[in-house]
């Protein structure tokens, strides 16, 4: 299945609508909604959203109210390949992150960071004030830990709208904060962003995978190095379960243009 959104196509990727596109056609519809400051989401969604959200009824709710799903995993970017979108390009978080920060600060747009742990944050405060001295971060948002679905918290809405903040980057990991997006949108004004450990890639406390690994969809494994007590448990279930959902999910494509 496909359709339009704000001049973005979207495809049906297991279940989940996913930006089909350019980076920068993605980007830039993200821009448009934070320049406009109405309420907005964003998930940058790979593998393990999108096979949670095949178990989790309410995850999957979380990520269909968002304004644009990007294709964060390359298995999801060959996924769009596959139903005849080529072209698509991978929107990962930390590269979403970084594309947007850049924009914001030549825009003077301002922006706001909500999540990590203090000392992750004022790591991110560092190295942001060397790459981006002119950018405009309007305020800064360590919580104590949330529970995995966070309740609705009127005044934290409160503070990033009376900052002025029009895009916010949420920092929580998934699906805490796929969750927090989805029952603060309404009550925030401006675009949230979920962009996941970007935090801690955007202050060099964490590595990418080098560019070939990358390209092969291997850069699991090479987060999977790094973090093996995180991710070890969440790759194991969640890779295998997107293997096999995306093989239904395929074959039943296939079998509608067959019967077309």
């Amino acid at each position: 299945m496909t359709g339009t959104h704000n001049d973005v196509e979207m495809v049906t990727v297991l279940g989940r609508r996913i930006a089909a596109g350019r980076f920068a056609q993605i980007g830039e519809a993200i821009l448009a909604r934070a320049r406009s400051a109405k309420p907005a989401y964003i998930c940058v969604s790979g593998a393990h959203p999108l096979s949670l959200a095949k178990a989790d009824p309410e995850f999957a709710a979380a990520l269909d109210g968002a304004a644009l799903i990007t294709p964060d995993g390359m298995p999801v970017k060959w996924m769009l390949a596959l139903k005849g979108h080529r072209g698509s390009e991978r929107v990962a978080g930390p590269d979403l992150a970084a594309w947007l920060i850049s924009q914001a600060e030549g825009e003077g747009l301002p922006v706001y960071f909500y999540g990590g742990m203090p000392d992750e944050l004022e790591d991110l405060r560092r190295a942001l004030a060397v790459t981006h001295p002119k950018l405009n971060v309007v305020g800064w948002d360590s919580p104590p830990l949330l529970p995995v679905r966070p309740e609705f918290d009127a005044e934290t809405a409160a503070r990033i709208n009376a900052s002025g903040a029009r895009l916010i980057f949420i920092g929580l990991g998934c699906p805490r904060q796929e969750f927090w997006m989805a029952r603060h949108s309404a009550a925030v004004n401006g675009t949230m962003v979920g962009i996941g450990a970007a935090f801690n890639f955007l202050s060099g406390r964490l590595e990418r995978a080098p560019r070939a690994m990358q390209s092969l969809g291997l850069e699991w494994l090479y987060r999977l190095t790094q973090e093996p007590r995180r991710l070890l448990g969440r790759y194991l279930l969640h890779n295998t379960r997107f293997v096999w959902f995306a093989l239904l999910d395929l074959i039943c494509h296939w079998c509608r243009r067959g019967r077309g």
